[in-house]
């Protein structure tokens, strides 16, 4: 949640709703505070790896399972490919698509051979970036306003923006779908997920704050945001630098992802949700052939060379996986858990109203793929 997300996504956000931008951090944060708490409870008595796939198959059928499967794989593409760009896009703008090419491969590789973040890995990575946004928010607070104020933008727009922040909080999925590799994961993924989602709230909201105030009005549609804040608060600080923090945070998050998309469509094709091939592992674990096709995925949405649609099109996929865990949520036995059900029916209404607020591309090309996607999956099933 603290990878490339937060160095892009108050530009976008801040161009649809000006002043009103915190609105849109809140509404996203309810509803991801909302998600967790399903996430949580599904993850507490389902301790297998696959995150909603996995509970969608336990409590609804293998039909919902599929779709949410799908639904985290495309999501998750989308995520990757806009990781990609904004990394290339701090490393260097005039080679925007190069750059982000080169990301993934390299990112690829990495998994390929086996070499994925530690535990220990992501605390450092996490601490990095901790302390980055720290120093610069300590230093913004200090700093005079902008002469150019940024505007109030229209209340309509703030379910669309909020949609285009939810991409920056959706990293808490990751922790449940690896629930099978977690020691103790039944209470170990809840607080992981309670913690971080309480941590990059504040984070998160403290940006919104800050960034209009001492940006004004060039924050709107600025797809480097933080870069623009570090110039006005630490001068000091070499443009360059900030291109490394936001290096090394998406990077981050780009490796982790892919192995954990690939790790999921390897525990789909188990299933027979996809085709067998998928199930093809190398020695050291890694499985390659779902490890190729998710990055030639990604590779194809990194030529549309667009942050704002690949955005659009992560965050409409993601909240249809939190609306389906919702559902599954809902679907589980009062027995299981002390949780009220009204909280999942919320929580389902609010990823539907969102996930339909996401740019009009994003929004058409997600609907086009998961219908092509349940078709293909009828297919497979009608010759199996």
């Amino acid at each position: 949640m603290l990878g490339a997300g937060v160095f892009v996504v108050f530009g976008p956000i801040a161009d649809l709703t000006g002043t009103l931008m915190p609105l849109a951090i809140l509404v996203a944060c309810f509803v991801a505070y909302l998600n967790a708490g399903s996430i949580s409870q599904l993850a507490a008595q389902v301790a297998k790896s696959g995150g909603a796939y996995s509970y969608a198959r336990h409590y609804l059928n293998p039909t919902w399972g599929f779709l949410a499967g799908a639904s985290f794989l495309v999501g998750k593409i989308g995520s990757s490919a806009a990781i990609a760009l904004v990394v290339a896009r701090y490393v260097s703008s005039s080679n925007l698509i190069p750059v982000a090419l080169g990301a993934v491969l390299v990112m690829t590789i990495i998994n390929i051979a086996g070499i994925n973040r530690t535990a220990q890995g992501s605390k450092i990575l996490a601490g990095i970036t901790l302390v980055f946004l720290g120093v610069l928010m300590s230093a913004a607070l200090f700093t005079p306003n902008a002469s150019q104020v940024l505007v109030t933008g229209s209340i309509l727009n703030v379910p669309g923006a909020a949609a285009l922040v939810f991409f920056a909080f959706a990293g808490y999925a990751r922790v449940a779908t690896l629930s099978g590799e977690v020691a103790n994961s039944v209470k170990s993924v809840p607080r992981a997920i309670a913690w971080s989602l309480g941590i990059v709230g504040v984070i998160y909201l403290m940006l919104g704050l800050l960034l209009p105030a001492k940006l004004g009005l060039s924050l709107a549609g600025s797809l480097t945001p933080i870069a623009d804040l570090a110039e006005v608060s630490l001068p000091d600080l070499n443009a360059g630098s900030v291109a490394v923090f936001a290096a090394l945070a998406g990077l981050g998050s780009l490796l982790a992802l892919l192995a954990g998309m690939s790790r999921t469509a390897a525990v789909m094709a188990d299933d027979g949700e996809l085709p067998k091939v998928f199930r093809i592992h190398l020695k050291n674990g890694v499985p390659i052939v779902a490890e190729l096709a998710v990055a030639l995925s990604v590779v194809l949405l990194v030529l549309s060379g667009s942050i704002v649609f690949t955005i659009g099109l992560s965050s409409f996929a993601v909240l249809s996986y939190y609306a389906i865990a919702n559902l599954a949520a809902f679907r589980q036995p009062r027995a299981e858990t002390t949780r009220a059900k009204w909280l999942n029916v919320v929580g389902l209404a609010s990823c539907l109203l969102l996930a339909l607020s996401v740019p009009g591309q994003g929004l058409i090309l997600g609907v086009l793929i998961f219908a092509i996607l349940l078709f293909l999956r009828w297919i497979l099933v009608k010759f199996r």
